[in-house]
């Protein structure tokens, strides 16, 4: 039997990475002049371009009298890694398209085993990880990887490639997955995404921070308990700090630069 160990280099954090993005408040404010009074799309185009300021007017229009349906008319696309119990928080947003890794397929004998857990568990758990790495390898040796793989633990790794609607994103996924009340893992990746996005589509960032608790009614959960520990009762600052700190992670700059900022 292969002997591996559990180290450092095995235990990563959560991950997310812009694949793309498409469509553009650019367009969708351009497409305005071609739906309602007939312009060509090119000279559609063209207008909005010589006049950015009706961009900002049409869009912040559009977010603030519940026209959302234009926003699925853009979207982005990220690959995320991080742990199966947050995988499975994921994909139960529905109005989304995923591409999972697959433990049926993988065989992680051949030395793709790692896990994504916080510091905390990771530095008392270990021996664990390593136990449960020790039980799929012995039972590879019999078994088939789809079999094998009920040993592994909710920390072992997966790469997920997702994409979604802006709609999607901004108005179900950013207010209920940023919320107080949610998973720290999949609040913390939440914000990456986010993070990775804002220059992307500026207007709807800002207006959608600006409006962030109102926009869930569950948003600020537990506030009381948690404004005198993070020395704020903004829930979203608070959303932040909490998420970051418990994965011994630093905000990132962009973020933090958006935040003083919007």
């Amino acid at each position: 039997m292969q002997e591996v160990r559990i180290n450092v280099a095995n235990i990563i954090k959560p991950r997310v990475e812009l694949v793309l993005t498409w469509g553009s408040e650019e367009f969708v404010a351009a497409m305005t002049d071609v739906v309602y009074r007939a312009y060509p799309i090119e000279d559609a185009l063209r207008r909005v371009r010589e006049r950015p300021e009706l961009v900002s007017r049409r869009v912040m229009g559009f977010l603030r009298d519940g026209h959302h349906s234009v926003l699925e008319f853009m979207g982005a696309s990220w690959l995320i890694e991080g742990s199966r119990a947050f995988t499975h928080e994921l994909v139960r947003h529905r109005i989304a398209s995923y591409w999972q890794e697959s433990q049926r397929y993988v065989d992680y004998a051949k030395g793709q085993l790692r896990y994504v857990l916080p510091p905390g568990l990771a530095n008392e758990w270990a021996d664990h990880l390593n136990n449960a790495s020790q039980a799929y390898m012995r039972a590879r040796e019999d078994f088939a990887p789809e079999d094998a793989r009920y040993l592994l633990p909710n920390a072992i790794a997966s790469r997920v490639w997702v994409q979604m609607n802006a709609r999607e994103f901004f108005l179900n996924f950013i207010p209920l997955r940023t919320g107080l009340g949610a998973f720290h893992e999949i609040r913390l990746i939440a914000w990456l995404m986010f993070d990775s996005i804002l220059d992307k589509f500026p207007i709807t960032t800002k207006w959608v921070w600006e409006n962030l608790p109102k926009l869930h009614s569950d948003y600020c959960r537990g506030i009381d308990k948690l404004s005198n520990m993070y020395g704020t009762s903004d829930c979203r600052l608070v959303s932040i700090k909490d998420a970051f700190s418990k994965w011994g992670m630093e905000t990132p700059q962009r973020l933090i630069k958006f935040i003083g900022q919007a």
